[in-house]
């Protein structure tokens, strides 16, 4: 567990020794200073928003899902940069090993983004979820980011093609918006998404919708990490 702890601290001084990596783990503070202290002066100056309150969940969802996602996306290209300069492969070959190492790396991160998304969707919603739906949301939301990552590590083969990978693992997360746009039957076109079944769940507060998100992003965790495992 030491030696975790101390690849997990190299780990953290990689990202704010970078810029970029910097500015990535700050958007989602900055995103929930916004719903914080602007969102509310913004609809205090024009109460016609409150017309569409239906549609905050959709806001909520956002910063939910934005905070994991930053903070994996952030792991990925520090692991990714030490792909590209090989350090991977010593780390994995020393006592740490390669369990320590993606612990260290993925597993820490992940636990860390899932306590601050929920830590942020408590103080900053903008349409009052109680705080167990926010518990579980944040859950929910931090497992999708998992497979967003695992989507850039399985198939990225450096930090340039894990950076263009990035906006295709974003596509996973476009069910979050799709029960609040189209509410007919069709809307089942998507749910081979697990990102769909949240926000199913949000709106419906039907605890069986969670079970899909969990096995549709069970099943795509493991597929990608399996291929991801070959390449360290």
């Amino acid at each position: 567990m030491n030696q975790n702890i101390i690849s997990f601290k190299m780990f953290i001084r990689n990202i704010f020794s970078d810029g970029m990596l910097s500015a990535i783990i700050c958007i989602p503070l900055i995103l929930a200073a916004i719903y914080r202290f602007v969102f509310p002066l913004i609809v205090q100056h024009y109460p016609m928003l409150k017309d569409f309150n239906l549609y905050y969940p959709i806001l909520d969802l956002f910063l939910a899902i934005m905070c994991p996602y930053m903070i994996c996306f952030a792991s990925v290209l520090v692991v990714l940069d030490e792909t590209d300069m090989k350090i991977n492969r010593y780390i994995t070959i020393t006592p740490l090993g390669k369990k320590g190492y993606l612990i260290s790396r993925l597993l820490i991160p992940v636990l860390f983004a899932a306590i601050v998304s929920f830590v942020l969707l408590s103080f900053c919603s903008v349409s009052g979820m109680s705080l167990w739906t926010t518990f579980i949301i944040s859950i929910l939301a931090t497992i999708l980011s998992v497979v967003a990552a695992m989507i850039i590590l399985a198939y990225a083969g450096n930090k340039v093609e894990g950076m263009a990978l990035a906006k295709v693992s974003a596509l996973v997360m476009v069910g979050l918006i799709i029960p609040f746009v189209i509410t007919d039957s069709t809307q089942y076109i998507f749910s081979f998404l697990p990102s769909f079944w949240i926000a199913k769940f949000l709106i419906s507060n039907n605890y069986w919708f969670i079970l899909p998100t969990i096995f549709l992003s069970g099943g795509l965790i493991y597929i990608l990490y399996n291929r991801y495992s070959t390449k360290i």
